[in-house]
Protein backbone atom coordinates (compact mmCIF):
# COMPACT_ATOMS: atom_id res chain seq x y z
CA UNK A 1 0.00 0.00 0.00
CA UNK A 2 1.21 3.76 -0.78
CA UNK A 3 -0.29 6.85 0.76
CA UNK A 4 -0.80 9.69 -1.55
CA UNK A 5 -2.64 13.22 -1.61
CA UNK A 6 -4.52 14.14 -4.02
CA UNK A 7 -5.66 17.84 -5.70
CA UNK A 8 -9.04 17.82 -7.57
CA UNK A 9 -10.34 21.87 -8.20
CA UNK A 10 -9.50 23.49 -4.84
CA UNK A 11 -10.03 20.40 -2.89
CA UNK A 12 -7.15 17.79 -1.74
CA UNK A 13 -7.60 14.58 -0.67
CA UNK A 14 -4.54 14.49 1.89
CA UNK A 15 -4.28 10.78 2.34
CA UNK A 16 -5.32 8.01 -0.50
CA UNK A 17 -4.12 4.58 -0.72
CA UNK A 18 -3.47 2.70 -3.67
CA UNK A 19 -3.21 -0.48 -3.57
CA UNK A 20 -0.20 -1.16 -6.09
CA UNK A 21 -1.36 -4.69 -6.57
CA UNK A 22 -4.75 -3.64 -8.03
CA UNK A 23 -5.08 -2.11 -11.65
CA UNK A 24 -5.30 1.62 -11.30
CA UNK A 25 -8.84 1.63 -12.17
CA UNK A 26 -9.33 0.42 -8.81
CA UNK A 27 -7.65 3.64 -7.85
CA UNK A 28 -9.89 5.56 -10.04
CA UNK A 29 -13.34 4.02 -8.45
CA UNK A 30 -11.76 5.57 -5.09
CA UNK A 31 -11.39 8.59 -6.64
CA UNK A 32 -14.72 8.28 -7.93
CA UNK A 33 -15.99 7.65 -4.49
CA UNK A 34 -14.33 10.72 -2.86
CA UNK A 35 -14.96 13.23 -5.56
CA UNK A 36 -17.98 11.70 -7.99
CA UNK A 37 -16.21 12.47 -10.74
CA UNK A 38 -16.72 8.74 -12.87
CA UNK A 39 -13.22 6.85 -14.13
CA UNK A 40 -14.12 7.53 -17.81
CA UNK A 41 -13.72 11.52 -17.31
CA UNK A 42 -11.04 11.70 -14.85
CA UNK A 43 -7.53 12.58 -16.26
CA UNK A 44 -4.72 11.80 -13.38
CA UNK A 45 -1.32 13.70 -13.49
CA UNK A 46 1.47 11.57 -12.68
CA UNK A 47 5.50 12.39 -13.23
CA UNK A 48 5.53 11.82 -16.59
CA UNK A 49 2.22 11.93 -17.58
CA UNK A 50 -0.96 10.71 -17.52
CA UNK A 51 -2.32 7.35 -15.74
CA UNK A 52 -3.99 5.02 -17.56
CA UNK A 53 -6.05 2.26 -17.17
CA UNK A 54 -3.23 -0.34 -17.81
CA UNK A 55 -0.72 1.04 -16.24
CA UNK A 56 2.00 -0.70 -14.14
CA UNK A 57 2.22 0.76 -10.84
CA UNK A 58 5.74 -0.26 -10.07
CA UNK A 59 7.01 1.51 -13.69
CA UNK A 60 5.11 5.25 -12.30
CA UNK A 61 8.09 4.95 -9.67
CA UNK A 62 5.19 6.77 -6.87
CA UNK A 63 6.27 7.95 -3.68
CA UNK A 64 5.17 7.88 -0.05
CA UNK A 65 2.93 11.11 0.25
CA UNK A 66 3.39 12.27 -3.53
CA UNK A 67 0.60 14.43 -4.71
CA UNK A 68 -0.85 13.66 -7.95
CA UNK A 69 -3.66 16.29 -9.79
CA UNK A 70 -7.28 15.39 -11.26
CA UNK A 71 -8.88 16.94 -13.54
CA UNK A 72 -12.43 16.19 -14.46
CA UNK A 73 -15.94 17.47 -13.87
CA UNK A 74 -18.61 15.16 -11.27
CA UNK A 75 -21.70 13.71 -12.26
CA UNK A 76 -24.98 16.32 -12.40
CA UNK A 77 -26.93 15.31 -9.25
CA UNK A 78 -30.12 14.03 -10.67
CA UNK A 79 -33.05 16.77 -10.34
CA UNK A 80 -36.71 15.62 -9.23
CA UNK A 81 -39.12 15.75 -12.02
CA UNK A 82 -40.63 18.92 -12.15
CA UNK A 83 -44.43 17.27 -12.77
CA UNK A 84 -45.03 13.85 -10.84
CA UNK A 85 -46.18 10.69 -13.01
CA UNK A 86 -49.87 10.28 -12.75
CA UNK A 87 -51.01 6.60 -12.45
CA UNK A 88 -54.59 5.47 -13.93
CA UNK A 89 -55.24 3.90 -10.65
CA UNK A 90 -55.06 7.48 -8.69
CA UNK A 91 -57.40 9.23 -10.76
CA UNK A 92 -61.16 9.41 -10.28
CA UNK A 93 -63.47 6.51 -11.76
CA UNK A 94 -65.26 9.29 -14.10
CA UNK A 95 -61.46 10.28 -15.44
CA UNK A 96 -60.07 6.61 -15.73
CA UNK A 97 -63.26 5.64 -17.92
CA UNK A 98 -62.64 8.84 -19.57
CA UNK A 99 -58.94 7.94 -20.54
CA UNK A 100 -59.72 3.83 -21.40
CA UNK A 101 -62.26 4.99 -23.85
CA UNK A 102 -59.52 7.30 -24.96
CA UNK A 103 -57.05 4.78 -25.59
CA UNK A 104 -59.90 2.08 -26.89
CA UNK A 105 -60.32 4.68 -29.48
CA UNK A 106 -57.28 5.45 -30.13
CA UNK A 107 -55.75 1.74 -30.94
CA UNK A 108 -59.15 1.35 -32.95
CA UNK A 109 -58.08 3.95 -35.30
CA UNK A 110 -54.74 2.87 -35.45
CA UNK A 111 -56.28 -0.35 -36.72
CA UNK A 112 -58.59 0.85 -38.88
CA UNK A 113 -55.54 3.13 -40.40
CA UNK A 114 -53.11 0.06 -40.74
CA UNK A 115 -56.39 -1.64 -43.06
Amino acid sequence: MLTVSVKWQKEVFPAVEIDTSQPPLVFKCQLYALTGVPPERQKIMVKGGLLKDDADWNALGLKEGQRLMMMGTADEIVKAPENSPVFLEDLPEEEQAASMLRTYRNKHSLLEYMI
